[in-house]
């Protein structure tokens, strides 16, 4: 599990900026940064040419590496009307190329999830079957035009967050086919037995993990002071072809902490 160490990132959402979070995670044993990339100070989109040669030239300078992550509910995989796919697609272009000129080995997505209307009585319904079966299809569709957009420029994972039944059968074949990647949010997942399974299952596609623990039902807390068993799976992803362990605990003093507490939780194995 040492190995695990050498590939710790934490999540820049409060840094001043790229550079800021990059010289921090340099001073304090962080292989690198996941950049919030949905927060408008550190959208890597808007970065000029100049800006994304000095983070690149300060990452390989210093053996750091930056991640991103994609916008969570404004640009859903889901999404079924053209004009919004068209403004999604335009916007997820831009993240890839922007990506390339930063030399990021990742981008993280979530897939997003349809609306959800319920009913009165409560009948477990929440969208009509015919809409269901659009949205379905359109997912499938994105996934396959994302696909062919990134092709070897970046490893698109997605990640398990409000990953549904639905979306885990869409991703199936793109993860066969080794065209997308996942990222496991620990905590999100352990309490979700289709999650854990469909997980486990693509153990060989996970290429990030996102660590952080649970308290009071409360997630993004400091590793080590919550309800997560954290045994019962870094051995495992320590086997797997996993690039990244983000820690996303923030602020990034709190993200420092857990890192102290994962180097004492992998030398007890």
């Amino acid at each position: 599990m040492q190995n695990i160490l050498k590939k710790v990132s934490y999540h820049a959402v409060y840094d001043d900026s790229i550079l800021d979070a990059l010289q921090f995670a340099r001073q304090h044993g962080f292989t690198g940064v996941q950049v919030a990339a949905e927060t408008p100070h550190l959208d890597v989109t808007n970065l000029t040419d100049g800006q994304c040669a000095e983070i690149a030239a300060f990452c390989c300078e210093h053996n750091l590496r930056t991640t991103l992550h994609g916008p969570d509910f404004t640009a859903s995989l889901f999404a079924t009307n053209r004009l919004l796919r068209e403004g999604l697609f335009g916007y997820l272009n831009s993240l890839i190329q922007a990506a390339e000129k930063l030399g990021c080995p990742i981008i993280t997505l979530h897939a997003g999830a349809p609306p959800s209307f319920g009913t009165s009585p409560r009948t477990g319904r929440s969208i009509s079957e015919a809409d269901a079966k659009t949205f379905q299809r359109a997912l499938e569709e994105n996934l396959r035009r994302l696909s062919e957009m990134t092709g070897e420029r970046v490893t698109v994972c997605i990640e398990n967050f409000q990953l549904t039944p639905m979306a885990t059968e869409a991703l199936e074949p793109f993860l066969e086919r080794g065209e997308l990647a996942l990222c496991w949010d620990l905590p999100k997942a352990h309490d979700d037995p289709h999650v854990q399974a469909f997980m486990w299952r693509n153990l060989s596609r996970i290429r990030q993990v996102h660590l952080h623990d649970v308290t009071d039902g409360s997630s993004h807390q400091v590793i080590g002071t919550g309800s997560m068993d954290f045994d019962a799976y870094l051995p495992r992803l320590a086997q797997a072809d996993v690039l990244d362990y983000c820690i996303e605990v923030r602020p990034r003093e709190k993200a420092l902490e857990s890192l102290d507490n994962l180097k004492q939780l992998v030398q007890r194995h």
